[in-house]
């Protein structure tokens, strides 16, 4: 039997759980408009388009050696603003944070 091995560059199934656990709340809400993919050999990419916008904004992308990126694009060029190891990783900068009360603070009720 031959085993043809998953290309590293092509998102796991768990990576596109990571990803539409965040996007989907972002869709239903309208702050985005809709996701694309794109898959080369060498990339697999999730495109996200803003409401108005006729290009993506957010490109999400695994490369040929399995390594995350996030990239943000508008007029002034196209700059990293997530990266890592893994998709949950990567996309940190998504992941709401749990607000901490001021040391003190009593709870409101």
């Amino acid at each position: 039997m031959t085993v043809i091995p998953f290309p590293a560059c092509r998102f796991t199934p768990a990576d596109l759980t990571e990803f539409y656990r965040i996007a989907l709340p972002k869709c239903a809400r309208g702050a985005w408009a809709g996701i694309s993919r794109q898959t080369h050999r060498t990339q697999d990419r999730l495109m996200i388009l803003l409401p108005g916008m006729s290009e993506p904004v957010f490109v999400f992308e695994r490369d040929r050696i399995g390594h995350y990126r996030l990239w943000f694009k508008d007029a002034g060029g196209t700059r990293c603003i997530g990266s890592g190891a893994t998709a949950a990783e990567c996309l940190t900068i998504w992941v709401a944070n749990p607000v901490r009360r001021r040391s003190g603070a009593v709870p409101a009720s």
